[in-house]
This record gives structure tokens, C-alpha cells and sequence, in this order.
């Protein structure tokens, strides 16, 4: 006998544990690849502040500084190949579990490089319209280009569609039998 499968837009689930895995990976990722990297000087800084703040006030507990920039207290550290890593077997997970991830987190990376895609710092966005000198609006296309490997994504920009001729014709026969009552 097969196992019962999961319903949609449920709480729990079949694979509720596989996507709190994915999501778990896409927040980290998220996380080390969006704190900055600190250099030699600004971890001199903080640790010459931090200095400051112990000696000013002896009760108060700051955390440990060292001197290479590998700790900064409870601050992450800049670390893009823990984020790809993360990037990466977070696309494993979801290909052998054969589940689809999130359009939001599917559009976020580059598949080429696993780099997760930040607008400005490590990727460039631009909207292209090549029809006739951009003359169709309905033709635009957002192309995502990753800094790093140089691959290219690209996401039409339509608009929503127009309902169906079917659904139009009906929603216009009540109105044109309220206006031919009214003109009797």
C-alpha cells in the first residue's frame, strides 16, 4: 500500500521536515552572504572601543576580539563559500526529494555558481525591451547578470493576463440587460 500523501496548505505534512531544512539552508546562506567583511583596521577599532566601554564600566562583559578578524562576538563573519555551500545543498535536498523550492528562493541564485544573487553588490539587473525600439510593453524582460560566472537569468515582465473572452462576454450581458431595462 503506497503512503498517504500530504494535503496543500497544510501545516505539517509529509515532507514538513525537508522543507524546514531547505528554508533552514536558504537563511543561512541569506545571513552569511549579506554581513560585510571586516578588515584588519575596523577590527582594531571595535576592539580599541570595546576597550574603552571595559574600562568605563567594569560590570559590563564584551566579548573577545582576535586579532586575524576570525571573531567579531555574536557577529557573523563575511563568508560567500559557506553561503554557496549552503546554496548548494539546499538544491540537493530539493532535487532528490523532488520537491519545487519557492519561486522567491528559485530566482535568488545563480544555478551556474551558486552565488546568491545581492542587486549591486554581486549581480546586475537591467530590463531589456528588444521589440521593434521597444515599442511592445508587454515585451520587457528583467535580465539578472551574476558577476561572477557571468551568466545571465532572465524573467518576463508582463503584465497580469486579461481574463478570458468567455468570463468578459458574461460579466457584459447582466450590464447590457440593466441598460435595456432602463431605457424602456
Amino acid at each position: 500500500m503506497a503512503k498517504a500523501k500530504g494535503k496543500k496548505g497544510s501545516g505539517g505534512g509529509v515532507n514538513s521536515h525537508v522543507r524546514a531544512r531547505i528554508n533552514y539552508l536558504y537563511k543561512a546562506a541569506t545571513y552569511l552572504q549579506s554581513t560585510k567583511p571586516t578588515t584588519r583596521e575596523t577590527v582594531r577599532a571595535v576592539k580599541k572601543t570595546q576597550e574603552d566601554e571595559v574600562m568605563s564600566d567594569s560590570a559590563r562583559i564584551v566579548p573577545p576580539i582576535s586579532v586575524n578578524g576570525s571573531t567579531t562576538g555574536d557577529r557573523a563573519q563575511y563568508h560567500p563559500q559557506l553561503a554557496r555551500m549552503c546554496i548548494s545543498q539546499m538544491r540537493g535536498v530539493s532535487q532528490k526529494s523532488q520537491l519545487r523550492l519557492p519561486i522567491e528562493q528559485k530566482r535568488s541564485f545563480c544555478k551556474r555558481c551558486d552565488t546568491l544573487l545581492i542587486s549591486g553588490e554581486n549581480c546586475t539587473e537591467e530590463l531589456r525591451n528588444t521589440s521593434r525600439g521597444a515599442r511592445k510593453p508587454w515585451a520587457e524582460i528583467r535580465v539578472v547578470r551574476c558577476n561572477g560566472c557571468g551568466t545571465e537569468k532572465r524573467f518576463p515582465q508582463t503584465a497580469k493576463r486579461s481574463r478570458k473572452l468567455s468570463d468578459r462576454k458574461q460579466d457584459s450581458k447582466p450590464a447590457n440587460k440593466a441598460d435595456s431595462m432602463n431605457q424602456t
